[in-house]
């Protein structure tokens, strides 16, 4: 998670995430492919006009999902049930309403994608951590500890690439798959032990005790530029819903 300088990085980043997931909520609730697909198209517009994504970004990060978009629709659409027939041929049984469950449960999932894309790539996520403990009350303890452990991941995937270059310059070959994995996973697995014992004596010694009544660093608040977008997003997709009803 990193954010840029477009005005959905300048938002709060949990009542982005509630609107993003209000409008999640909302999808599942459609069945009309068209307004399904006009609420996913607005999240597209969003992250254009106001999130900063370039098309080459967003066609980067939409297309190794595409393949799996296809044959969703294509299995709602050729094996499922209805009584409006269009095309039939050995086992496949091309429907008015198999095509119209297929398109509704694809863009589905590309508007939850989308919508989840819109928030990762303009959210910081130590500012985000910061939201959760001011805006959503969460615990310090909980937050740092998801905090640290978002930071792992990129230490984890540097660690896994020198292992694998170790392995290769010393001729190892995996002829199983599961003892590929027990020989990678075991030495990361020991490494994170190591790694969050030695972060939980720094922050000791620092005096963190997980209590809510300490001084921060960084603190986030809600300004009226993070609710209009709330209630801006509600709207729009609530007319959309309304009129194309």
């Amino acid at each position: 998670m990193k954010s840029n300088d477009s005005f959905l990085a300048s938002l709060n980043p949990s009542i982005k995430l509630l609107a993003h997931m209000l409008i999640m909520f909302m999808l599942m609730a459609i069945t009309n492919p068209k307004v399904t697909f006009l609420i996913w198209l607005l999240a597209v517009c969003i992250g254009i006009f106001l999130g900063g994504w370039r098309w080459t970004y967003l066609c980067k990060r939409l297309l190794p999902y595409l393949g799996f978009f296809v044959l969703v629709f294509w299995m709602m659409a050729a094996f499922g049930e209805g009584e409006e027939t269009i095309w039939k041929w050995a086992w496949f049984h091309f429907t008015m309403e198999g095509i119209n469950h297929g398109l509704i449960i694809a863009l589905r999932m590309l508007g939850f994608v989308t919508y989840g894309l819109l928030f990762t790539s303009t959210t910081d996520l130590t500012l985000f951590v910061m939201s959760l403990i001011h805006q959503c009350r969460l615990s310090p303890k909980w937050a740092y500890g998801l905090l640290a452990g978002f930071r792992f991941i990129p230490l984890f995937q540097s660690e896994f690439n020198q292992m694998k270059i170790a392995h290769k310059v010393r001729g190892y070959k995996a002829k199983n798959i599961w003892k590929a994995f027990m020989r990678y996973s075991l030495p990361l697995f020991t490494q994170g032990i190591r790694k969050s014992e030695r972060i939980s004596a720094a922050m000791e010694a620092r005096g963190f005790t997980g209590a809510r009544d300490r001084t921060y660093y960084q603190t986030t608040k809600t300004a009226g530029k993070d609710w209009a977008y709330l209630l801006s997003l509600l709207i729009i997709v609530t007319g959309i819903i309304i009129f194309l009803k």
